[in-house]
């Protein structure tokens, strides 16, 4: 797909990416001048009726997907088709993030605890507002979550796992035979057919698990192993499973597992206060990992509020870290405010 032009204005430039539903590109938005991505949901290609109705369905969710304004939510631009008639295929054209999948991380090993608790805030806000707006993500997991080169969190796919079930009805979400979801971070209702919004929450305590631990809740041989350990199994405490987690951890991450959805978090921003107290909880210095983070979110905060984008935040935010790291490893204070002024000679050396 090299150099083909999709809906007359997106050339696409290289290829990001590819999994089940189809691939992702980033492209040149011609009309704009600005790169951006474009996800071709090859699994809804074709001409019959069912593909057709799959293909509205897709487009319906889109337009009400793209309805979410949030800074850990990607953006969504546009949507259209491409091929010929009978053989259409519809895409999404996205914010591109510069940035790392938590998969890819995860891949080397479990990260640190006040990472995981400011991403795990981060994924429960964006859950938060789409929860608000009506809008379930079903589908939480590593795969699905990038972090920026300033260490904010992404959230992508929002509403995309439903669009793509051929047997999605307004009242039922999946049939026999197919499930929404990936299985590894499966709440058991949603493994019924039935989820709810703490449903994600699940997903989310099963996504915390592994990064504070290096591994999943649960271990199974395939996706039907998964689903009946998450239907019928208890989980482990992170603690059991990784040494120096402390209880905290253990009661938030055990109380997202509950079988009950009435017995996780009664919502995604309740959630997200206990992790951030647990973060605090583990932050009393301004000499780790947490306390960079913490002039990352300061500074990013602040260039937003002058009108920068996100993705010119993240640029000036890698930029100067270098400087910042220098200052640490000297013994030195980090002070925001002069990090943004720098962070600002940046931006204007760079138009």
């Amino acid at each position: 797909m090299r150099d083909q032009v999709l809906g007359g204005r997106y050339r696409m430039v290289r290829q990001l990416g590819q999994g089940g539903m189809g691939q992702v590109w980033e492209a040149q938005d011609e009309t704009l001048n600005r790169p951006v991505a474009v996800k071709v949901i090859s699994l809804l290609a074709g001409g019959a009726s069912r593909g057709d109705e799959a293909r509205a369905r897709f487009l319906r969710e889109a337009r009400i997907t793209a309805q979410l304004q949030h800074p850990n939510i990607v953006t969504i631009h546009d949507l259209g088709e491409t091929g010929t008639e009978g053989s259409m295929i519809p895409f999404l054209v996205m914010e591109l993030v510069r940035g790392e999948g938590l998969d890819a991380m995860l891949r080397r090993g479990a990260v640190s605890l006040p990472d995981a608790a400011r991403w795990g805030a981060q994924i429960g806000d964006a859950l938060a507002d789409a929860h608000d707006a009506g809008i379930l993500h079903r589908d939480i997991k590593p795969s699905n979550i990038l972090i920026t080169p300033s260490g904010h969190v992404k959230v992508l796919d929002f509403g995309i796992a439903r669009s793509v079930d051929p047997y999605a009805t307004a009242d039922r979400l999946t049939q026999s035979g197919f499930i929404v979801g990936t299985p590894t971070y499966m709440a058991p209702e949603q493994a019924r057919g039935f989820p709810e919004p703490r449903s994600d929450l699940y997903s989310l305590g099963c996504l915390l698990f592994e990064l504070i631990t290096g591994q999943p809740p649960f271990q199974a041989p395939d996706g039907m192993g998964y689903l009946t350990a998450h239907l019928t199994q208890e989980p482990p405490a992170p603690s059991s499973v990784s040494p120096g987690i402390s209880a905290a951890w253990d009661k938030l991450v055990l109380t997202l597992l509950r079988k009950e959805p009435a017995q996780r978090y009664s919502s995604a921003s309740e959630l997200c206060r206990a992790l951030r107290q647990i973060d605090h909880t583990h932050v009393p210095t301004t000499s780790d990992g947490a306390a960079v983070a913490s002039w990352r979110d300061q500074v990013h905060a602040a260039l937003i509020g002058l009108g920068y984008t996100s993705q010119k935040a993240d640029e000036a935010i890698a930029a100067i870290t270098p400087q910042a790291d220098a200052v640490l490893a000297a013994g030195g204070t980090l002070k925001p405010g002069a990090l943004l002024k720098e962070a600002l000679r940046f931006l204007n050396r760079s138009r």
